[in-house]
C-alpha cells in the first residue's frame, strides 16, 4: 500500500516534477524511460536474490534504499541532483515490485482471483496518495516533497519489519546466474506472454503519467480536479479488483486480461477525443479501472504450478518494465510533436493490440 501512495502522489504531482526538472515533454518522457530502464535492470536481478536470499531479506534491503532516496528526493531542488536522484528511486521501485509479486503469487498464484484482490492494495495506496496530494496542495498549500517524506519514512518502517518476519518464498534458495530470469521464460515459452504484459504495462504507466497530466495542461483543470479524477479512477480499480477478482480469475487470464484491455481502449479514445473536463474524467476512470485486471491475471498465468516463482516472475517483470522504458518516449515525443491526445490515442491503440491478442 505504501507503494501505491508513492505513485498516487507521482501521478497528481507528475507535472510539478517535470517543472522541477525543467524539460520539455518529449525531455521528460526520456528521463523517465531512463529510470524505466534501470528498473528493468533491477527487475532481472531482484528475482535471482529473491531466489537466494528469500523474499523477507531482499524486500527489506530494497524497501531501505527506496526510502532513504525517496527522503532524499524530497529535498532537492537542483534539477541534475534530484533527477539523478529519482532515477535512482523508481530504479529500486522495480526491485521492490518484484519481489512483493514474487511473495504473492508464491502464496496466491494458484488463486488467480484473489492474487487480483492483492493488487487491490497498490490501487488503494494510489487513491489515498492522490487525494492527499490534491487535498493539501489546494487547501494547506502543503508541497507533495512532504508525501514523499512520509512515503520514506514509512519504507524505512517496513523494511525493519520484513527483516524479521517470514514472508512466501521467505526461505533460503538456489543461488542463480543474474540473467537466470530471461532464461526462465524463454525456457518455459512464456515469451508471447512477456510481451503481452510489456504492452500492458506501457497502457498502466502513460495513464498514471499522462492521464493527470492531460485533464491539467491540456483541458486547464486544477491540481484538484486531476487528483480527484485519478483517484475516482484508482478507487473504481481497487473496487474492481476487491469484487471482481474472484470472477476474472474464473473467467482465465485470456479473457479477463482481453476484457480488461477493452475497457482501458475505449476510455483512453474517450479522453483523446473530448474538450470536456467531465467526459476525460470518466474516460481516465475507465481506463484506470480496466487496465487494472491486466497485470496480476498475467502474472498469475505465467506462474502456474511454480512454488518458487522468483525467476518467472522476475523474468515476466522484466520484459514487461520495457513497456515503462519505451512508453514514456513514446507518448512523450508524440506529445511533443502531434499533442498529447495524440500520445493518449497511442495508447488506446497498444491497449486495443492487448485486447485482441489476449484471445490468441
Amino acid at each position: 500500500m505504501c507503494f501505491g501512495v508513492f505513485w498516487g502522489t507521482w501521478a497528481v504531482s507528475v507535472l510539478d516534477i517535470k517543472a522541477t526538472l525543467g524539460v520539455s515533454n518529449g525531455a521528460f518522457g526520456l528521463v523517465l524511460s531512463v529510470a524505466l530502464l534501470a528498473a528493468a535492470a533491477a527487475n532481472v536481478v531482484a528475482g535471482p536474490l529473491s531466489e537466494r536470499w528469500g523474499t523477507g531479506r531482499t524486500l527489506a534491503g530494497a524497501l531501505a534504499g527506496w526510502g532513504l532516496l525517496i527522503i532524499l528526493a524530497s529535498t532537492l531542488h537542483a534539477a541534475v541532483i534530484f533527477g539523478s536522484v529519482l532515477v535512482g528511486v523508481i530504479a529500486l521501485g522495480g526491485a521492490i515490485d518484484v519481489v512483493m509479486n514474487v511473495a504473492a503469487t508464491a502464496a496466491l498464484g494458484q488463486r488467480p482471483g484473489h492474487l487480483v484482490r492483492f493488487h487491490a492494495l497498490f490501487n488503494a495506496g494510489a487513491v489515498a496518495g492522490a487525494l492527499a496530494t490534491g487535498l493539501v496542495s489546494r487547501f494547506a498549500d502543503v508541497s507533495w516533497r512532504w508525501i514523499w517524506l512520509a512515503v520514506g519514512l514509512t519504507a524505512l518502517a517496513l523494511a525493519q519489519w520484513c527483516g524479521r518476519v517470514l514472508l512466501p518464498a521467505g526461505t533460503v534458495g538456489e543461488r542463480h546466474g543474474p540473467l537466470a530470469a530471461l532464461r526462465t521464460i524463454r525456457r518455459e515459452h512464456l515469451i508471447v506472454l512477456a510481451i503481452a504484459f510489456a504492452t500492458a504495462a506501457m497502457v498502466e504507466g502513460g495513464i498514471d503519467t499522462w492521464g493527470v497530466l492531460f485533464l491539467r495542461r491540456q483541458l486547464a483543470s486544477g491540481l484538484l480536479v486531476g487528483a480527484v479524477a485519478y483517484a475516482v479512477g484508482q478507487s473504481v480499480a481497487t473496487l474492481a479488483r476487491l469484487t471482481l477478482g474472484p470472477a476474472a480469475g474464473s473467467l482465465g487470464a485470456a479473457r479477463g486480461v482481453g476484457l480488461g484491455a477493452a475497457l482501458a481502449a475505449a476510455g483512453l479514445v474517450l479522453m483523446a477525443s473530448v474538450d470536456s473536463v467531465f467526459l476525460a474524467g470518466v474516460g481516465l476512470v475507465a481506463a484506470a479501472a480496466g487496465v487494472s485486471v491486466c497485470w496480476p491475471l498475467l502474472l498469475a498465468r505465467a506462474s502456474t504450478a511454480h512454488n518458487r516463482p522468483a525467476l518467472v516472475v522476475s523474468g515476466v517483470t522484466s520484459v514487461g518494465y520495457l513497456g515503462f522504458v519505451f512508453g514514456p518516449t513514446i507518448v512523450g515525443l508524440l506529445a511533443q510533436n502531434l499533442g498529447l491526445r495524440a500520445g493518449l490515442a497511442a495508447l488506446a491503440l497498444a491497449a486495443s493490440l492487448v485486447a485482441a491478442g489476449a484471445s490468441r
